[in-house]
Formats: structure tokens, sequence, C-alpha cells
């Protein structure tokens, strides 16, 4: 971190203030400007570029809040910290509520200041870097949704690169969680067929029955229940592309129809004869061996080579463990309006019990415990996720007990931790099947949701 690669803008109407703010910072090595009043400021901003604004919150004419507004509608890149008396601390909250990084209150003490803005810069900094990164990764390509240096991804890349602007079908494979459709998507947006639609389809959450009207479509009539003529999912994509998620649960029957139109680009409605020619680029993802599937007879050999033209492998997130700090801060970033609170980052120790946790459930459970953890936040930082245990984390990280707490709620933290873990066992022995756990467990469905509910328990890590 240079501070000299930083330029900062200084908006308050105390000539005295800018003066002295103005020499402190730049004896700190950043590079500097003034301006009087919120109009000078959008002035200046229109010629020259700036990292962050530091702005008075009361100022004759446009005052902080409006200049707030201003910034986050035509300059959404910069930083603002707002400066305040005493007693306009509740607007100066209210503020970072509507996007300022932080705020300071006069008189303002230098160590505090100096504190703040480097935090800041730190923050612009990281910012940078995904930045950076992406643009490396990436080489023109768009892979704005995907965060990663690590070296398996690179490769992930280089692999878009070269299928993205050709037709070729891609199989992508890889543990539940890692991404699949993100990558999928990426594909699209890259290729020649951008301004096509992209439709998705889960596979896996489709009954059997209607599996098959939903990719092909059907004619008014063509089975009890079809009341109007629907077009499917291929027809849809015309021009675009089909992502057909967790393709190895397709039936067998289904599979027949989805070969013939990988073969022919032509599709047949339920309840017709006729042919409709469909131009689209299929993807393909999952999260199973199709090869072990093939030789069980569930999954049609000339299908997989049909679809194993241009394979592509998503590492899982534990051989990816570099990329967690960034995936963290990433995370962070996008989820941070689900608090008031203005959340600085993570503690070190906090990133390690990341990094030491095995993340069976891949970057979509680190999403998710980062969402809960800036919900359930009590400081500007949050010092742990609620990360819990299946026994073969790296470091054993489970959710700690502690007997500094009176005997009742003792109990009922046992309770609910055994509660938990008995619950994790049993979706994890059922693999996710509702029925089959409340068969097990003995208690009705109803039951099951309302805990899984209560615990925030993602069932889709265990449906593999």
């Amino acid at each position: 971190m240079i501070p000299g690669d930083f330029r900062i803008l200084i908006v308050d109407d105390d000539r005295a203030f800018r003066i002295a703010t103005g020499t402190l910072l730049s004896d700190e090595g950043y590079r500097v400007d003034t301006v009087g009043s919120a109009k000078e400021c959008l002035e200046a901003l229109a010629r020259s570029q700036y990292d962050i604004v530091l702005s008075d919150l009361v100022m004759e004419g446009m005052n902080g809040i409006e200049l707030l507004g201003r910034l986050r509608e035509f300059h959404p890149g910069i930083t603002v910290i707002m400066v305040t008396g005493y007693g306009s601390i509740p607007t100066a909250v209210e503020a970072m509520r509507l996007g300022a990084h932080d705020y300071l209150t006069k008189p303002c003490n230098n160590e505090e200041l100096l504190i703040k803005v480097r935090k800041a810069v730190e923050d612009r900094t990281k910012t940078r870097e995904i930045f950076r990164l992406r643009e490396l990764l990436g080489e023109g390509k768009d892979f704005a949704n995907i965060v990663s240096q690590n070296d398996g991804m690179r490769r992930v890349f280089k692999q878009v690169r070269q299928v993205a602007d050709t037709d070729v079908t891609v199989l992508i494979s890889g543990e539940t969680g890692t991404g699949k459709e993100l990558l999928a998507r990426a594909i699209h947006i890259n290729s020649t067929r951008r301004s096509g639609n992209f439709i998705a389809v889960q596979c896996s959450a489709i009954p059997e029955s209607l599996l098959e009207s939903e990719l092909f479509g059907h004619e008014q009539g063509a089975f009890t229940g079809a009341q109007r003529q629907r077009i499917g999912k291929f027809e849809e994509a015309i021009g675009g592309t089909v992502f057909l998620d967790e393709v190895g649960d397709i039936p067998l029957g289904v599979q027949t129809k989805l070969l013939r139109i990988l073969q022919e680009k032509q599709v047949t409605r339920l309840g017709n004869n006729a042919v409709t020619p469909v131009d689209v680029r299929v993807i393909a993802a999952t999260n199973r061996e199709l090869e072990s599937l093939v030789k069980e007879g569930t999954f049609r050999e000339d299908l997989l080579y049909r679809l194993n033209v241009f394979p592509i492998t998503l590492p899982p997130l534990r051989d990816r463990i570099d990329d967690i700090p960034l995936l963290a801060e990433h995370f962070l970033s996008k989820h941070r309006s689900l608090t008031p609170r203005a959340l600085k980052g993570f503690t070190p120790s906090c990133i390690h019990d990341m990094m030491n946790h095995s993340w069976r459930g891949n970057i979509r459970e680190l999403e998710n415990l980062i969402k809960r953890a800036i919900i359930t936040a009590e400081e500007d930082v949050i010092t742990r996720l609620e990360i819990r245990g299946s026994g073969d984390e790296r470091s054993g990280v489970e959710s700690p007990l502690t007997t500094s707490i009176p005997y009742k709620s003792y109990v009922e933290q046992v309770l609910r931790d055994a509660e938990l873990k008995y619950l994790m066992r049993m979706l994890e022995e059922c693999h996710g099947n509702m029925n089959e756990v409340a068969r097990k467990m003995e208690v009705d469905r109803k039951t099951i949701y309302r805990k899984i509910s209560e615990y925030n328990i993602d069932v889709r890590v265990f449906k593999t």
C-alpha cells in the first residue's frame, strides 16, 4: 500500500479544517486536494479522479447527505468518510447506512483520522486487487462473478477462453456448490450468443413426469392438466444457451429425446408430430461420475459422448484454500447491505478457521455462512463463522460450548448442539432425502423442515 497512489479530496466550508487536515494527510504521503463546498466537489470530480472523499456533513447549500447521494449515483466507486460535530452523530450514522464508509467527529483526533483513512485505503486496495485479478484471469473475458487467484482456477479460465466463442457442447463437472452455473454463465457471456437467452434447467428439481414437458414443450391437451400450449426450454433458448444442471439425474426416456436434439438440432413438443429447428448451445453440469452411471445402466453412453465434447472440472473449495480470504472479502462486499453496521472485515482467527475447514458445501456453504455472520455480527469486524463440524475438518473446528453461563442455559446449549449434530448426521446418511430423514427420526416432515430453518442448514449440501 503506497499512500502516494491514492488521491483524497477534502470537502469542508471551514478553511482552517481544510488546511490542517490537508497538511496532515499530505505529510503522510497522500495526494490531497481541498474544496469549500459540495458544488466544488462535484466540479472537481468532473475534472479528476479521486479514491476517497472526506466530506463535512453540515455545509451551506448542498449538505453532506445530499452530496453522498450524488456520489453514490454518479461516482459509485468512491469511498466517502463523513465529518460531523457531536450533535449530528445520528445523521452521520444514517450516512453510513446510505453508503458512507465511516465517519469522524469534530474536533478530529489526528491519530483517529489517520487510522480511518488507512482503513479506507486498505479496503480500496483489496477492491483494486479483486478487479486486477479479474482482468488478469479474464484477459478481456467477463468473469465478473467468479473470484479466484488459484492455479487450478486459472486453468479453468483458460479453458473458458478457449471454448467460449465456439458452439461446442461443454460438460462441467464438480461437487455441489462449486459454482458450475456461474461458470456456464461466464461461457455464455463471452460467446457469440451473449445477446441470446441463457436458460438454466435444474434437472434434479423437476419431477420426472414434468421434465419432458419442461424441456421440449407441449400442446394443449397433450396430457391431463395441459390446458394450453407451452414452449419448452430449448425453444425458449433459440439463439442462446441451454444449461442443464445435474444432467446425471435425467431419466433414461428423456435422455433419448435429448440425444436426438443434440444430433438433429430439432425438438418435437409433446402431443405434436411437427419438428421445430432449435439453434441452441448446450452446456451441461454434473456432480456425479457419469461413467459410473453408464456402467450401472442409468445413463446412456452415446449421450455421454455427445455431452462430453469439451470437459471442464471445477476444483472443490478445499483445493482452493488460497482463495478463501479473497472470497470472504468478496462475499462481505456483496452482502454488506444485510446489516446497517459498517463491517470492516474479518479477524485473523476467523480467516484461520475458514482456511482450516473442509467446506463440504464448497463456495455455496462459505457464502451462506458469511451472510449469516453479517446479519448476526455484534462488532465492526466478523470474529467467527458458525461452522458446524462433521468430523473431517482440518483442525476440528466446531461450535464451542462454554460453561461460563447459568446451568439452565448451559443444558439448553448442550441439547441444541446434540440435536444439530444428530440432524446433520441423518441428513448426511439420507443424502438430504426429507422423507427418509423423517422416517428414520420417526417425526413428521414439518418438524424436519422447521429444524432445518431454525439451524439455517443448506440441505443441498447433502444431495450428492
